[in-house]
């Protein structure tokens, strides 16, 4: 009778691994459906709405030439204009963009304006979704953004401002 039981006991762990693999299999799939949009997905989005900006930054940063070129090659027209600190200062106060949103340029697309470096995706859902805020904002510079080099150390919190109030826009 022994021998029946370790028998038993060998099958019982092989189908513990087998089963183990299968949930490891079905949760990668998870994982993989809920990353979210991929640039493809913002740049169909894009495509459809085809967007006219205008990026207003000092002459001094060359990580807002590298977001110029990041939003040029992926079909948004950009119309640069260079000022001085006081003019993106100003801008930054008519649109009543707080402090804490501040990064290094601003960039205004319709009636909205765009702080820092925004990701596609989310210059996308603002667009297609045409929500009621003042605009959206990634605030600083942080590593890996579009346009900023580096490796992304974490989500890319992008923020809504509508009035005096601010929230998460979206992460990415």
């Amino acid at each position: 009778m022994r021998r029946k039981g370790k028998g038993r006991g060998k099958s019982n762990i092989l189908l513990y691994f087998i089963i183990a693999g299968a949930i490891t299999l079905l949760l990668a799939v998870v994982v993989i459906l809920n990353q979210g949009p991929t640039n493809d997905v913002g740049r169909a989005d894009m495509d459809r709405v085809r967007p006219a900006m205008e990026l207003y930054r000092t002459s001094l940063c060359d990580c807002c030439e590298r977001y110029e070129d990041y939003l040029k090659n992926r079909g948004v027209e950009v119309q640069t204009i260079i000022v001085d600190q006081q003019g993106l200062l100003d801008l930054r106060r008519r649109f009543g963009i707080p402090s804490q949103l501040f990064s290094c340029h601003t960039s205004v697309l319709e009636d909205y304006f765009v702080e820092g470096h925004v990701p596609l995706e989310a210059i996308s859902k603002l667009l297609v979704e045409r929500p009621d805020v003042d605009g959206i904002a990634l605030p600083g510079m942080p590593q890996g953004s579009p346009g900023m080099d580096g490796a992304k150390t974490g989500p890319l919190k992008n923020y809504a401002k509508t009035g005096h109030s601010i929230t998460v826009f979206m992460e990415l």
